[in-house]
């Protein structure tokens, strides 16, 4: 179903779609649904003309039901108006007005230009209706044209229907991604806060230059990571800060590589690598005598990403089965990359002796 909705809504976007595009896919969907009545509504006995009259005729009765009932009265009673009982009765006053006029105009074409074949007799239509324009206000014909207009409108309310599943499931979706986001950035800053308190109780020199880094990383998690996507240059910005960040206070003890390869190009959900980054720290950082490193690799080819965290784990990790790799961070990134490529992509984690390494392979939007 997934699958099903993303395709969807690249064809027709919930949000941000033009007018004139919405416009011109609505046509293209009435042009299919003339197509459809035409292959199995037209006689071979009749003439293309009666037959082209006739299959216009109900595409346009169609529309009209469609739009009057999805965009008109269908919203009065999702949000409850008062007016929506009065509003109803008007609106389907219209409707049926509309369905007489076009029926007549397709009786006055037909018989006025003669489109039907020779010899063919149609006294009812002819006694009824060419001669009166009211005769078609009887209530069995204009029940009959009612339900005739309804049932062929199923296909259009077919559509609409998932339309409005796919719209819930984006929405839910979205929902979904950003309590998980929510929490991760709550999340980030206290580790971050951490990080500041730690050199600012010994008077380290450097708490200055941590500050301003902190200020760099604040921006980036309030404005830049509330967008569903954001460019890898940007995220790339972030992990390098946040690793000068970290370095700080952990020169004397930790080995940090970062190293990127390839053309950095293309967009990411934000915040999507931090989490790997700062499991790394937290991970390997505890005995003071140990020698500690933390390898990072960043590595873009075409439309791919490959995003390579590892990192040596202190003796104080490695004794202490309680402290498990990863916690609130970790398993919402996961919720999120589940969420956001179903399908593109894979995340290898790889628990060690003496190391930790996660490997994480994603398409680039």
């Amino acid at each position: 179903m997934e699958k099903v909705a993303e395709l969807f809504l690249k064809i027709y976007p919930i949000e941000g779609i033009s007018a004139k595009r919405r416009i011109l896919l609505h046509c293209i969907f009435w042009l299919i649904m003339f197509i459809g009545f035409w292959q199995t509504m037209t006689l071979p006995v009749t003439s293309t003309k009666y037959n082209f009259v006739v299959i216009s005729y109900y595409t346009l009765t169609d529309a009209i039901f469609f739009y009057i009932f999805v965009y008109l009265i269908s919203p009065l009673w999702d949000n409850g108006d008062r007016s929506r009982y009065l509003a109803t009765i008007l609106y389907g006053a219209i409707f049926v007005i509309s369905l007489a006029i076009v029926f007549n105009i397709r009786i006055q074409l037909i018989f006025h230009y003669d489109f039907l074949p020779k010899g063919s007799e149609y006294p009812y239509y002819s006694s009824k209706f060419y001669n009166s324009f009211w005769g078609v206000f009887e209530f069995n014909v204009i029940i009959s044209l009612i339900l005739k207009t309804f049932l062929t409108t199923l296909p259009a309310f077919f559509i609409n229907l998932i339309f409005s599943l796919i719209k819930s499931i984006s929405e839910k979706k979205q929902v979904e991604i950003d309590y998980l986001r929510s929490q991760i950035n709550p999340h980030f800053l206290t580790n971050t806060l951490n990080n500041i308190y730690s050199l600012s109780v010994t008077d380290d020199k450097r708490n200055s230059d941590a500050i301003l880094s902190l200020s760099s990383l604040l921006d980036y998690v309030l404005y830049e990571s509330n967008q569903p996507t954001i460019s890898l240059e940007k995220e790339v910005n972030f992990l390098s800060n946040f690793i000068e960040l970290e370095k700080m206070r952990n020169t004397k003890r930790l080995q940090v590589s970062f190293e990127i390869e390839g053309n950095i190009h293309g967009n990411i959900p934000p915040m999507i690598l931090i989490t790997f980054v700062e499991n790394a720290f937290k991970h390997c950082i505890g005995d003071l005598y140990s020698n500690s490193f933390i390898k990072i690799l960043l590595k873009v080819d075409d439309d791919k990403l490959y995003f390579e965290v590892e990192n040596s784990k202190s003796n104080l990790t490695t004794n202490n089965q309680r402290k498990t790799f990863g916690g609130i961070g970790l398993a919402n990134v996961k919720k999120r990359l589940s969420t956001l490529y179903p399908n593109n992509h894979s995340l290898e984690i790889h628990d060690k002796k003496d190391t930790y390494v996660i490997i994480l392979r994603l398409g680039l939007m």
